[in-house]
């Protein structure tokens, strides 16, 4: 009888392999051999479930997404208070992670790459997408926080929002660039304070 292959599992698998590939040797010059290779597959078997890299970075960026998505619901459901779920969101947001890492490297190659006008696929497009769904769950939540009082009536509450999603890129490109003295631990406890003292104040 032939062995079942779990297709999202599998696929899980590869993406996992091929984005440390892809941050150690470089998104442009990383060939799917080479990432058949770290999943101990053969070439043909990674098309059988990626047809290009692109592909591949979209399914390890889509997951770490989701998996940010659940362990912030599940932090959610014992949260009441709009501001302490915007906390958490952000507490999770600039949780680091060796994939989130991995990920943010390939990211900063891309954007170069892109900025240059070197094609990168679908990858601008993924980055907007992942960037308005962040945006719009901080919107969500500041919404809230509004209609409680905490933020005043005029707010632009899209472009505050925008505002902190973009925000964590530039946390995150601190501490990659300074990890030994950058505590992005202590600046996101800082952040999280700060912003909490000031819907206060307008709640007073």
């Amino acid at each position: 009888m032939p062995k079942i292959v779990n297709r999202e599992k599998k696929r899980s698998e590869i993406a996992q392999k091929a984005i440390e590939v892809l941050a150690k040797r470089g998104f442009k010059a990383t060939t799917i051999q080479e990432i058949a290779n770290a999943a101990g597959l053969g070439k043909g078997t990674i098309y059988h479930y990626f047809k290009t890299k692109e592909e591949i970075l979209w399914a390890v960026s889509e997951q770490m997404f989701r998996e940010t998505e659940r362990s912030l619901g599940a932090a959610l459901l014992r949260i009441n208070e709009p501001m302490d779920k915007l906390a958490a969101l952000i507490e999770e947001s600039l949780h680091i992670t060796e994939d989130l890492e991995h990920f943010f490297i390939i990211y900063s190659e891309l954007w170069l790459m892109t900025v240059r006008g070197e094609h990168t696929g679908d990858f601008t497009n993924m980055l907007k997408r992942m960037q308005n769904d962040m945006k719009n769950l901080i919107a969500g939540m500041i919404n809230e926080g509004k209609n409680q009082g905490f933020w005043p009536n005029d707010i632009d509450i899209d472009t505050l929002a925008s505002y902190l999603a973009s925000s964590f890129d530039g946390v995150f490109a601190h501490y990659m660039i300074d990890k030994e003295n950058f505590e992005i631990k202590r600046v996101t406890k800082e952040f999280i304070k700060i912003l909490l003292k000031q819907s206060a104040s307008k709640n007073d």
